[in-house]
Parts: C-alpha cells; sequence; structure tokens
C-alpha cells in the first residue's frame, strides 16, 4: 500500500490539505512521522474516542507537536483532570453564553468602528486590517482592559498571534510583558473586584477551590491564544471560501439570518480554524494495528474528522443552509471542548453580518493570499479584499 506523503509542517501542504486527509482516512487512519514518530488520527470516530479519553490521552505534556510546553503559560488546555475539571467547573460558571449575549452590542460596535474607515478604501487586508485586530479588541472587553492600556495589550496580542512561531523570541517577549501586566490585573480585582471575567472568575470560585495567581494567568492566556487565534482564522479563512463559492456568499448576503441559524457552525466545520491538537499516550495503545508505545504524541486532525463522509453527508461541499450541527469537532471534544466556543460564535457572525451589510459582494486577491501554517491552526498572514464602494 502506498501510503500518503503528508506533512502538516510542511508548507506545500498548507493551501490544500484535504486530499492528504481523505487520503489518510483511507489508507492509514493512523499514520506515523517522523524519528521519534509522532502519529495523526484523521477518522472522526477515532478522534472523537481519543479525545474523550483523557486517561489514555494526556494533554499535561501539551497540545503542540514539538514545542516544549513548559515555555507557555499553563491552563486548562495542558492540563488533565482532576484540577483541569475543577478549574473549568469555575470558568463555565464565570463565562455563560447569557453573560456573553450581554455584550453583543458593545462587539457589534468594535466590530463597526473597524469596518468603516476600511469601506471607503474599496480594499483591505481582511487579516492585518480586521480579523486580527477584532478578536483582540472583543477581549479587551472581556477582561476589562483599561483603555489606556489598550495600546499595549494590541501590541502584545499581535506579537502572539500574528504567526505560527508560538515560542519565538517575539512571543516570548510578549508573553512575559502579558504576564507582568495582568499580575498587576489580577491583583487589582481580587481586592476590587467588577463586571469583567477575571473579578467574576473570582466571584465563581469558592473555599475548596481557591484560585492562585498563576490559574488565573492561565485563563488569561487561554483566552488570548485558544480563543483568539481561532477566531482571526475563522473569520479570515471563511471570508476567502465564500469568494471562492459565490453561490453561498449571495445566499448569506440575501439571508444573513441563516449566520444565527447554524451557517457559522458550517464555516467552522468546513474551514477548520484549529486543524488539528496533539495529546501524549499515558500507556501503549493499538489503533487499526499500529502501535503507539507510552509517552508518544498524538495529532487529532480536527480538519480531517470534520471532512468525515461516515460522519457527515457530502461533507467537502460548504453550504450554509446545512442545519445547525455541534457535532463538528471545531471546538475539540470532549472534557476540552472550548469555553470560549460562545463567543467565537459570536464573534464570526457579527464579523460576518456586518461584513455582508456594508462591503457587498466582496472577492479575494488570490495571488495576495499568504498562508504561515496549517497546525495547529490554519493560519493567514494576509489576504486583500476588494469590493464596490458606495
Amino acid at each position: 500500500m502506498q501510503l500518503p506523503n503528508f506533512d502538516p509542517y510542511a508548507s506545500r501542504c498548507w493551501e490544500d490539505p484535504y486530499p492528504s486527509y481523505s487520503a489518510l482516512r483511507s489508507d492509514a487512519p493512523v499514520y506515523a512521522r517522523g524519528d521519534p514518530p509522532y502519529f495523526m488520527l484523521s477518522r472522526y470516530a477515532d478522534i472523537v474516542a481519543a479525545a474523550a479519553d483523557e486517561d489514555s490521552y494526556s494533554s499535561a505534556g501539551g497540545v503542540l507537536i514539538g514545542i516544549d510546553s513548559s515555555q507557555l503559560p499553563v491552563n486548562l488546555m495542558n492540563m488533565d483532570p482532576p484540577r483541569h475539571d475543577t478549574l473549568r467547573a469555575i470558568l463555565t460558571r464565570a463565562l455563560t453564553e447569557q453573560s456573553v449575549a450581554r455584550l453583543e452590542p458593545v462587539f457589534r460596535e468594535r466590530t463597526v468602528e473597524l469596518l468603516e474607515p476600511l469601506v471607503a478604501k474599496g480594499s483591505f487586508d481582511i487579516v492585518g486590517d480586521f480579523a486580527r485586530e477584532l478578536p483582540s479588541l472583543v477581549i479587551a472587553e472581556v477582561l476589562g482592559i483599561d483603555p489606556a492600556d489598550r495600546g499595549d495589550f494590541l501590541r502584545w496580542n499581535h506579537a502572539v498571534n500574528a504567526g505560527a512561531e508560538f515560542v519565538g523570541d517575539g512571543a516570548l517577549r510578549a508573553y512575559e510583558e502579558l504576564e507582568g501586566y495582568f499580575r498587576q490585573l489580577i491583583a487589582k480585582r481580587r481586592e476590587h473586584g467588577g463586571d469583567d471575567l477575571v473579578s467574576r472568575v473570582f466571584r465563581a470560585a469558592d473555599e475548596e477551590s481557591a484560585l492562585t495567581d498563576a490559574e488565573v494567568l492561565g485563563f488569561c492566556s487561554l483566552l488570548l491564544v485558544a480563543g483568539q487565534h481561532a477566531s482571526i482564522n475563522l473569520i479570515s479563512n471563511s471570508a476567502i471560501e465564500l469568494w471562492r463559492r459565490p453561490e453561498q456568499l449571495q445566499l448569506l448576503m440575501e439571508q444573513p439570518e441563516l449566520l444565527s441559524q447554524g451557517a457559522v457552525d458550517e464555516l467552522m466545520r468546513f474551514v477548520s480554524p484549529v486543524q488539528g491538537l496533539a495529546r501524549t499516550t499515558t500507556r501503549d495503545l493499538t489503533l487499526h494495528g499500529v502501535r503507539m508505545p507510552k509517552g508518544s504524541q498524538v495529532l487529532m486532525l480536527f480538519a480531517s474528522g470534520n471532512r468525515d463522509p461516515e460522519h457527515f453527508d457530502d461533507p467537502d461541499r460548504l453550504d450554509v443552509t446545512r442545519p445547525e450541527n455541534r457535532t463538528h469537532l471545531g471546538f475539540s471534544h470532549g472534557i476540552h471542548y472550548c469555553l470560549g466556543s460562545a463567543v467565537a460564535r459570536m464573534e464570526a457572525r457579527i464579523a460576518l453580518e456586518e461584513m455582508l451589510a456594508r462591503l457587498g459582494p466582496w472577492r479575494v486577491d488570490e495571488q495576495s493570499v499568504l498562508r504561515n501554517q496549517l497546525v495547529p491552526g490554519r493560519g493567514i498572514g494576509r489576504a486583500i479584499l476588494h469590493f464596490e464602494t458606495a
């Protein structure tokens, strides 16, 4: 059997990894690569089973292949039960869909503020001018960042989220500066409180689960990296894929209410802004005849699972009228299902609603599209949108 030569870190695979995913699902559902090898899971059922088995597939070793997670802030993504479950319960009580919904007017206001000066130009970079800016502004609102500090906050955010180097020199310097800022913020919220997320986290905690500053810092870093990176990729990739399918873009132009009826989740499934995350085996495992020794890293290819025909009908077709289906893996699965999913859904819905209303049908300069990553997130460094000005 001729196995596909698939390397998620090779730029040749970034533009269209889906034929490789299909080949993996068919011929090599557990695919080993590297020395020492890491293993890739590509079938929906196998990914769901692994994500639900935290006893066999640990997150404590980090969720990125080949990266020393000790350099990154500790957060729920790289934590196992029982402490993970305690902290997740606290954050769940603090970050409810109802609390997020109350922020919708502010989210929309920030979206419009970003778009209005761009509309008159007739073109802009969907990434640098919009998709990377909006999540930073939203997170600043959620965390209650002082308006006087938002310039520094945005600069640090851009350094952390701008590219593929999660532990590059620029990103690590930004983490360090952000940590110092957040420690001051946490101290203020412990003493005075407020209506921001950090204050709600403290109120949601009880005496049995008293939070350390490091754990609250982990909440903040999780929002910054996991939440923003996914939103940047979702908004920018959605704009590109809708342009490539003008009938779908036209449907949303005519029926923008589809965005709140399942289209956002269909875009999440189709573009998979987080293509895959890793786990580490806690014991020897054998799956589909392939042995994965204890201590092996296993990359769960969420994007491949989201195109698995064994679970989704006609999975390679983007259909914004597809009934809402939240079984997709765009927000992961199991105990690490994305806590910020309500924020991400709202952010993408509002961004696309306002783009549809203000830009009309857009086109993408395909020559301008610069991809910078596939795994963990299908990152875009630049993509120029053109549209007719009023």
